[in-house]
């Protein structure tokens, strides 16, 4: 029986449940946004989106107002900071999952490609001889989950919660990917579908990590509770 794809540990973990839409009409008052997965006391007023400030913000900051000059269009845009000394952002309209669920292929392959159309955006911060002697490539989100992404008419069009985001490899931000939108590891599936839909999701972010190198940053990821998804996924690569 595979275990339900919320569980904390071996699941991302969404606030609230059910389907969080983002395109219901709002008065001025502060909603509290209930989607994505950790950050607390994140609200909607108007069209921006009010944040705490968390520990990295300066390098939030700056990935934004990079994604934004290049015209990286699946990121939020930073905004400043209100009387509260909150994080303000823009307000990216769609629906947010609370469960990871289930994505068929067009869906998965669209994801791919948008993990893809932003690591390719924040690559040129790090293209220095210095960074990548020590694998640094891209702007890691570290949670790109269905939980933090915004769907529109069914199809992935940007990413949230940048909380986590710091400098790092392709291969460990796209493995932890896979893992989440995947459910790599689910007892359910056999290994040749797995491989499958891990082969397709590859496909469509094109050239760059192997799969090899996919499945040992999820496995490095793994919460160490998760010892059943850890064999199984340590099989796709026997």
């Amino acid at each position: 029986m595979a275990l339900p794809r919320s569980i904390a540990g071996e699941r991302a973990v969404a606030r609230g449940g059910g389907m969080i839409t983002h395109d219901a009409p709002m008065s001025q008052n502060e909603t509290t946004l209930i989607g994505g997965r950790t950050t607390l006391g994140v609200v909607r007023l108007g069209e921006t989106v009010r944040r705490p400030p968390t520990p990295n913000l300066g390098f939030v900051r700056a990935l934004l107002r990079h994604l934004e000059a290049v015209g990286f269009d699946g990121a939020p845009r930073y905004l400043g900071t209100d009387e509260s000394g909150r994080e303000i952002y823009s307000y990216i309209p769609g629906v947010v999952p609370a469960e990871l669920g289930e994505h068929d292929d067009k869906t998965l392959e669209n994801a791919a490609r948008l993990i893809r159309a932003y690591h390719d955006a924040t690559a040129p911060l790090f293209a220095t001889p210095s960074a990548q002697k020590v694998c640094i490539e891209v702007a890691c989100h570290n949670d790109l989950s269905p939980c933090n992404t915004v769907f529109r008419d069914g199809h992935p069009v940007a990413f949230i919660d940048f909380d986590a985001a710091a400098p790092g490899s392709r291969s460990y931000d796209l493995g932890y990917a896979a893992w989440l939108w995947l459910d790599l590891g689910n007892p359910d599936r056999s290994t040749a579908e797995q491989v499958r839909r891990l082969r397709m999701f590859l496909a469509a972010y094109g050239s760059g990590p192997s799969e090899a190198e996919v499945i040992a940053a999820a496995l490095f990821t793994l919460d160490p509770s998760a010892d059943a998804a850890r064999t199984l996924m340590s099989d796709l690569i026997r």
